[in-house]
């Protein structure tokens, strides 16, 4: 059941009977073929874009724990770098220490024992280190060879690419100097100032891409499988359509039922009086005005444009002798019309008593502004006594509006008073009757002309149908009421 659509203005179609649905089932059934081909289509795409994607970051990411493994061993150079500013140690005999600790110490045949490297590295994983020259200064297998003019696979000269190019990480085809086969490996190369040493960490891209290559074989699974279900899929979702559907006219149903509730009780009110005929309209009317000069949003300014129209329906099982009396009402039949807005509540709280929970908040701030609307802001109103800000904002609106329209309507007894004079009597009860932070909104807000249109208002059902349009906005478009004193802030 929605609520906010109560003041929308209705198209011509629904005025003739006719809903708008959506596309109709035959023709939504014609669309299925096209959708059974194309689904798995795009959830290709979608799938090859997100690998490539997820690729880039899982390189990324290899990348940074690589570079993080060489800040350890930057620490190491430094910490023997400092050793041999110091003197405890000579510039060959730091190398050395070094070599053997990140490489492995050397075998009588010129190669390093790199299984008695003492630094923890990942499976596969070798650290390197070349000059500026080119020659190898550090390796498992090739300490003291040139690599400078030696290419790859693919024609491209790596130690120019760091040197000449300055690049931080390589992905590339290696041939070793041996002539053994090639394989694809990534390095990430730093540069070691103080020894001229460019330190890299090298791995195979089998290792590195080890974890990633499961998920790849999981979204080609994904992707073979979705050729597979897309037909269930298409045939649950027409089920499912079709049970979405009854339902949704179902609540279209529920919704004009309450619609019509709402219109006939609003009405059936109004036409009890005719000193009182549209004072609810006209107090949902400055509600809305003084709610939007608040900033509230459209659906709230909806909200409260409807617990306006309702504020006083509590009234409708009052005996005509004692609502209609012209004259000065005994102790008791005041106490029964002080009940109106209990009452209220609790026959709105019956009727919204089915509706969904997305309109909960809604309902809640309608019964707020029909149990609340005779609050005073220093604690006198009535039916809770409620003082101050402990009163909802919207029920503090709606006894500025409702006081304001009660004053300027005419009574059997009495006639209303001029705009001027209203206003007059608002300022001189803020702060006791009224909120000084909505009387501001009010007079900034609510102008003569917002007033002259408010009293043209005369028949319920055009607002209960006739959505708040444009036309309305003229009044809120004029300068602010300016009187003396100020408005209490």
């Amino acid at each position: 059941m929605s609520i906010c659509p109560i003041m929308r203005k209705k198209n011509t179609k629904m005025r003739k009977g006719r809903s708008a649905l959506p596309l109709k089932p035959a023709t939504q059934s014609r669309l299925y073929p096209f959708f059974l081909v194309l689904l798995p289509i795009l959830f290709t795409c979608v799938v090859f874009f997100g690998y490539s994607q997820a690729q880039l970051l899982y390189y990324k990411n290899g990348v940074q724990a690589m570079d993080r493994q060489l800040d350890t061993v930057f620490q190491i150079l430094s910490l023997f770098h400092e050793r041999v500013e110091e003197g405890s140690l000579t510039f060959t005999e730091a190398q050395q220490r070094v070599k053997d600790l990140i490489a492995g110490p050397k075998r009588p045949d010129g190669t390093r024992d790199s299984s008695a490297v003492r630094l923890t590295m990942g499976e596969g994983e070798n650290l390197f280190a070349f000059n500026s020259q080119g020659t190898l200064t550090v390796h498992a297998e090739w300490e003291g060879q040139n690599l400078n003019n030696t290419p790859t696979p693919e024609g491209r000269y790596l130690i120019r690419e760091v040197l000449n190019e300055g690049k931080h990480h390589l992905s590339y085809q290696w041939q070793p100097p041996d002539g053994a086969s090639p394989e694809s490996r990534i390095s990430v190369v730093r540069y070691f100032p103080q020894w001229d040493w460019y330190v890299g960490i090298v791995t195979s891209e089998e290792r590195f891409y080890q974890q990633f290559s499961s998920f790849k074989t999981l979204l080609v699974l994904l992707v073979a499988g979705s050729y597979l279900i897309t037909p269930v899929l298409i045939y649950l979702t027409q089920r499912q359509e079709k049970l979405l559907l009854s339902s949704k006219r179902r609540g279209e149903q529920l919704a004009e039922a309450n619609q019509s509730i709402l219109k006939s009780l609003a009405v059936a009110l109004e036409e009890r009086d005719s000193y009182t005929s549209g004072h609810s309209q006209r107090v949902a009317y400055y509600m809305r005005v003084i709610g939007k000069q608040m900033g509230m949003d459209e659906a709230m300014l909806d909200t409260v444009y409807t617990g306006g129209l309702l504020h006083d329906i509590g009234k409708i099982g009052i005996e005509d002798s004692i609502l209609l009396k012209p004259g000065r009402l005994t102790d008791e039949e005041y106490e029964i019309i002080k009940a109106h807005p209990v009452r209220g509540e609790a026959l709105l709280r019956k009727l919204f008593a089915q509706a969904g929970t997305q309109d909960s908040q809604q309902i809640e701030t309608i019964l707020v502004i029909t149990r609340h609307h005779h609050e005073r802001f220093d604690g006198k109103g009535y039916p809770d006594g409620l003082k101050g800000e402990d009163i909802p904002l919207v029920a503090r609106i709606s006894a500025v509006a409702d006081a304001f329209d009660a004053m300027t309507s005419s009574r059997a007894y009495r006639k209303g008073l001029s705009f001027s004079k209203a206003c007059d009597e608002i300022i001189r009860n803020t702060g006791t009757q009224f909120c000084p932070q909505v009387v501001d909104a009010f007079f900034q807000s609510v102008t003569e002309e917002t007033f002259f249109h408010a009293h043209h208002i005369s028949r319920a059902n055009q607002l209960l149908l006739d959505r708040f349009d444009e036309a309305r906005e003229i009044a809120l478009a004029q300068p602010p009421f300016n009187r003396e004193p100020g408005i209490p802030q």
